[in-house]
């Protein structure tokens, strides 16, 4: 048995780093799709005060396991939207979640978009928060001028930050 366990953990150690089939891998290299469609869910604010959204992003085109797409945060501050290396998705797995934990109280409106690449807006959300920290979506129109901003692209990010769940898109504010 003892020589097993060194196998086991090599074998276990492996498959993380590799990666299981189906999961989206961090890239630094945003390879956008020519064609997709997007959508966003309802908001949800878990007990630790964050905010989940579930997105969807499917392409139109045939697949390639090269293409990725993004999620920005607009937040109306002036803090300009980004999307970094690590955060970019795999259209094979179409369906994640926006988390983002606000640190402003009360919370101003903010919004998601769904990007195929910096200039391409596929879907938007924008989140309200009430008096009472009750949270509420709409659909945003992709030309709105709360994500109207410019997005930038880092391919590495300035911070390490972990991520709050396996199937979530973490953004910091």
């Amino acid at each position: 048995m003892m020589r097993r366990t060194p196998a086991l953990i090599a074998a276990v150690t492996a498959a993380l780093l590799a990666g299981l089939p189906g999961v989206a891998r961090a890239t630094t290299i945003w390879v956008p799709a020519s064609c997709a469609t997007g959508s966003f869910g309802s908001v949800t604010v878990d007990a630790q005060g964050h905010y989940l959204v579930p997105a969807h992003m499917e392409l139109c085109e045939p697949f390639q396991t090269r293409f990725n797409y993004g999620i920005a945060l607009f937040l109306n501050d002036g803090t300009v939207p980004m999307v970094t290396g690590n955060k970019l998705q795999s259209y094979g797995m179409t369906d994640v979640i926006a988390d983002v934990l606000p640190r402003a109280n009360p919370v101003p409106p903010f919004a998601f978009c769904l990007m195929r690449d910096t200039e391409t807006r596929v879907a938007c959300v924008r989140i309200d928060t009430a008096a009472d920290r009750t949270a509420s979506s709409a659909p945003l129109a992709v030309n709105d001028r709360l994500v109207g901003d410019p997005v930038i692209f880092l391919r590495k990010p300035y911070t390490i930050l972990p991520n709050y769940c396996a199937t979530c898109v973490s953004l910091n504010w």
